[in-house]
């Protein structure tokens, strides 16, 4: 059985948790943590991701060409990919990994020239510091992932730490911000800021009124 028929088999019967960017991959993973495998695919390039107990302990990358492993294919790895992450027993991911260990992690942070997302800077903008406070009622909600889109365009995310809040650099602008844990997505809110810095509360499951400035 050829790799692709072997992952497809693997696939179909394991269950999709979502989409994700290469760095909310990571994030999410972790925060979880979970064992599962990432697709993404593009025209005849497949890349598989190998998470075990929230960490991308392996790769494999598959074309035309033939197969690469471990930290081989991670290299390949742009950042640009959309991944589609499904859970699989702990068992077939450890076997695998057995095959396609990554052993330098390094090649898989590929976003740090991103330090300031942008997507038009024709017009002239500023830099800020965007800060989100999450909260599930009067509690700060830790270890949620908090992604910030333009668009459809994912700019950026983190986990919130043990007070619930998050920070990021940022042109001051119109953002979406989206929260999900592990139940899965729990607030979308729309959020401007045009100052050097701003901190927004976030209130989980509560309305657009309870989205407030301080």
């Amino acid at each position: 059985m050829e790799i692709n028929d072997l992952m497809g088999e693997i696939l179909r019967q394991s269950t999709s948790e979502g989409h994700f960017t290469l760095d909310e991959l990571l994030h999410y993973s972790r925060s979880n943590p979970l064992t599962g495998i990432g697709v993404s695919k593009a025209q005849e390039q497949t890349f598989f991701l190998f998470l075990a107990g929230g960490e991308p302990d392996g790769a494999m990358y598959v074309d035309s060409m033939g197969t690469l492993f471990g930290d081989s294919a991670a290299l390949r790895l742009t950042g640009e990919e959309e991944f589609e992450l499904f859970l699989v027993a702990p068992s077939i991911v450890d076997a695998l990994v057995s095959r396609c260990r990554v052993f330098d992690k390094s090649h898989l942070k590929k976003n740090g020239r991103l330090d300031i997302p942008t997507v038009d800077t024709s017009a002239r903008q500023r830099i800020g510091v965007l800060s989100l406070i999450v909260r599930d009622g009067r509690m700060p909600l830790a270890g949620a992932h908090v992604a910030i889109r333009k668009g459809k365009l994912v700019m950026t995310s983190d986990v919130t730490d043990s007070a619930g809040k998050v920070s990021f650099r940022l042109l001051n602008g119109r953002y979406m911000c989206v929260v999900s844990d592990r139940i899965g997505e729990r607030a979308r809110r729309i959020v401007e800021f045009h100052k050097p810095q701003v901190v927004e509360y976030i209130e989980i499951g509560g309305t657009e009124d309870e989205f407030r400035r301080r």
